[in-house]
């Protein structure tokens, strides 16, 4: 079980961003991917799991996946997030199966949202794992850059979040992109209640 240390923000020009990514010395080449993820509560609750189908590959048409069950307690501060995660995988072949199970044990569906875009891995600095970078399209709310490290040593959690905004301002997006608010929260102001 690591924390999560990661930030999301807007991005206006999600195709110079990427080149901007791919130009950085020591990024890994890009892996497409595709997650859909549906979140599940118990009736009335707002407590939530994540269970998400994640498909990446080289390209859009080649790839493959599996199911990811993840439950996250989390925290943030200034638009980093600090999260510790309790996960487990299966096939993706088991999406069907899995999401019938948790709608008769009385779950329903809290929200869902699909992410598509490139992913790219970056050795930051030889103290910090390597940091996880994304470019997404997140559907109805648009493009972001995600960038995330997975510590296995809380007290890195500082250095972690400096390396992120000197990382952020190497791609030239600007600090005042950082959003905040969980995509959930986005999606679920969004969605038109019933």
């Amino acid at each position: 079980m690591g924390v999560e240390v990661e930030l999301k923000a807007h991005v206006s020009d999600h195709a110079l961003l990427k080149k901007r990514i791919e130009a950085l010395t020591g990024i890994s080449s890009c892996l497409c991917e595709l997650k859909q993820d549906t979140y599940l509560s118990p009736k009335g609750e707002d407590s939530h799991f994540r269970m998400r189908l994640e498909q990446s590959g080289h390209s859009f048409e080649s790839m493959q996946g599996t199911l990811v069950f993840t439950y996250k307690n989390k925290g943030l501060t200034d638009g980093i997030e600090v999260n510790e995660e309790v996960e487990f995988k299966t096939s993706s072949d088991q999406a069907a199966s899995a999401l019938h199970f948790f709608l008769s044990m009385g779950y329903e569906i809290y929200i869902t949202k699909t992410k598509r875009g490139y992913v790219y891995s970056y050795s930051v600095c030889p103290d910090l794992p390597p940091l996880t970078m994304e470019l997404v399209e997140v559907v109805g709310l648009g493009w972001f850059i995600e960038m995330e490290f997975v510590l296995e040593n809380p007290s890195k959690v500082e250095m972690a979040r400096e390396k992120l905004l000197l990382v952020l301002d190497q791609v030239g997006v600007g600090r005042s992109s950082v959003e905040e608010k969980y995509y959930m929260d986005m999606l679920k102001k969004r969605k038109p209640e019933a």
